[in-house]
């Protein structure tokens, strides 16, 4: 009997390259600058700039901010039709990563992201988590 291949997800910062595994997907609202481009987009996975804002402004803690964020990305599964396709294929992407700028131990949305998508999406198993 042979395993079916799963797809496996990690998450890294732009600047740790050595993070990086498969195919790559930016999840942060902007680029980073002076940086080549080295991976697709996924603007359905961002957080909303006026979530940033707040946020960014102290005026809720990253635990609000995850909670939010949360709200929006059900809000966006079941209203988006782009997300859903997205959220189907995930199973057959092999290895992939969700980038952003946050550094590996720092608080960031693509680990909120990384554990709600494993929560979603059956056939998906966690690789590197930073």
């Amino acid at each position: 009997m042979t395993k079916e291949a799963q797809a496996v997800l990690h998450t890294a910062s732009f600047y740790a390259a050595d993070d990086w595994h498969g195919v790559r997907y930016r999840v942060s609202r902007s680029h980073p600058r002076g940086r080549k481009t080295q991976w697709e987009t996924l603007p359905f996975l961002y957080p909303p700039r006026e979530l940033l804002e707040v946020y960014r402004a102290g005026m809720l803690d990253f635990s609000a901010f995850s909670g939010e964020y949360v709200s929006g990305l059900e809000e966006g599964k079941r209203s988006s039709t782009e997300f859903q396709d997205w959220l189907q294929a995930a199973p057959s992407l092999g290895e992939f990563t969700l980038l952003c700028f946050e550094r590996a131990g720092e608080n960031c949305h693509r680990l909120v992201l990384a554990e709600w998508l494993l929560e979603q999406v059956p056939g998906l198993s966690r690789g590197s988590i930073r």
